[in-house]
């Protein structure tokens, strides 16, 4: 079975937009356009649900069911546990958040080795504790493959 281009491009109301015509945008998730089911779902929401979960009237209990089906739907995705899933506010706070709730865990001296083919929102955060007395190793790519290699762990 072929890929319908033209279909899966139907799905994302900005190829139909004048404006973006011709150009390319290879951005990271916080700049990606969305498809229409999530534009849909997403207005939906804040149309009718974008209150705090779990409080007793209608529109806090469906956010909180929205809520737990989407840790359901993510973890059924990741084939983790519900438990195992933590939605932040976005992907360089919660490496933030993470990096700052690990450091008590490490002395002085330890090292963290991060790849330089990570995107800031990860590598910036495990970068900046190079100030708080950590060892920061660069796992450069193989400039023949573009690619990390494994082998190359070992000396790091």
């Amino acid at each position: 079975m072929k890929l319908d281009l033209q279909f899966v491009r139907s799905q994302f109301p900005a190829f139909s937009e004048p404006t973006l015509n011709g150009w390319a945008f290879f951005e990271n998730a916080g700049g990606s356009y969305p498809c229409i089911q999530f534009i849909n779902r997403l207005t939906d929401f804040y149309m009718k649900n974008k209150v705090q979960p779990y409080y007793p009237y209608p529109a806090s209990m469906r956010a909180g069911e929205l809520m737990d089906a989407s840790y359901k739907r993510m973890a059924a995705y990741l084939n983790v546990e519900d438990s195992e899933i933590h939605f932040g506010p976005f992907t360089t706070q919660n490496v933030y958040v993470l990096e700052n709730a690990m450091r008590p865990m490490w002395k002085d001296g330890d090292e963290i080795i991060v790849s330089c083919q990570d995107h800031e929102a990860n590598a910036g955060a495990w970068r900046r504790l190079t100030d708080r007395g950590l060892k920061i190793v660069e796992w450069h790519i193989d400039r023949e493959r573009g690619l990390l290699g494994l082998e190359d762990l070992n000396g790091l």
